[in-house]
């Protein structure tokens, strides 16, 4: 397995995406990791404050953060780890378990298979998440606020851990081929300004600028990437994004020699004026593209 600094620099190497600053960005707000010369953890839930304190430490850089709808056929899934795509859900209710499971998630796994080509799509969780004048239900676990700092949702190595935990010892003769997971991103309430998604371009993410976080749960321990700020990033956004509308977004790719491979992704406080904003309702979904080779 090669390491994320390998695969950063496969896809800068091979990137000749000139991007120009186009027209429409904005200046906000973004927290990434304060850079450690120790690996840094973090919890997965709220802590009851008997845990010791976090590592992880976040630091605030103003950025720019580009229109994607003036590059949009310029920003493709291969090179820059993701797309900004249409579709139209038949869900009418994304707060019924049975609509999202049921309906929701094989349309999810038609969209990514689609924009992908992978020849099998398995649909895995979701997260709703909603402003925060909007209430949580307490007794569901997959529903939270938006996140407001730079982040990836999977390692190489968590990506395949859970591909395993799924799918048992299937995963040895899939993990011979082209994995690939992605998130399917879309809001639910539109038009979106309360914390839209920002994306940062993956070959824009420079060497080293990808750390390995442990990310604590009460029954097990996870491993995402946090991101650290480097001036070169190129992040980008869809303003009043519609209910129509979603992003594809890769957070791992076992062919990232050749291809994007991480994309990482916050939401962030949207400095237009704008006096009708709307709480944000958002759904996502976390899927494993599997490929024939």
């Amino acid at each position: 397995m090669n390491s994320a600094v390998d695969l950063i620099r496969a896809v800068n190497l091979n990137s000749a995406v000139n991007f120009e600053e186009p027209a429409g960005a904005v200046a906000a707000e973004i927290d990434f990791l304060r850079p450690t010369l120790h690996r840094p953890y973090t919890y997965g839930y709220e802590p009851s404050g008997q845990e010791p304190p976090q590592t992880a430490v976040f630091e605030t850089h103003r950025i720019p953060i580009r229109n994607a709808r003036t590059a949009a056929r310029r920003l493709s899934l291969e090179k820059h780890g993701m797309t900004l795509i249409e579709h139209r859900s038949s869900v009418r209710d994304f707060y019924g378990d049975g609509q999202i499971t049921d309906v929701y998630y094989p349309e999810s796994a038609a969209v990514i298979g689609a924009y992908t080509g992978a020849s099998r799509v398995l649909v895995f969780d979701h997260n709703l998440r909603r402003g925060l004048s909007l209430p949580l239900a307490k007794d569901r676990k997959n529903q939270g606020r938006p996140v407001l700092h730079a982040h990836t949702d999977f390692t190489e190595a968590s990506a395949v851990r859970r591909l395993r935990d799924l799918v048992g010892q299937e995963a040895a003769d899939l993990l011979s081929r082209r994995v690939m997971q992605v998130n399917l991103w879309r809001p639910i309430r539109a038009p979106l300004r309360d914390t839209p998604l920002a994306i940062c371009d993956a070959t824009s993410i420079g060497l080293g600028c990808l750390t390995a976080v442990d990310l604590i749960y009460p029954e097990r321990r996870g491993e995402i990437y946090y991101l650290t700020y480097d001036a070169a990033q190129r992040w980008y956004y869809a303003p009043d994004m519609r209910v129509d509308e979603a992003w594809i977004i890769k957070n791992y790719d076992s062919a990232a020699v050749s291809t994007a491979g991480f994309a990482a992704h916050s939401a962030f406080t949207d400095p237009t004026p704008n006096i009708h904003v709307l709480p944000r309702e958002s759904i996502e979904v976390r899927a494993f593209a599997l490929f024939d080779a």
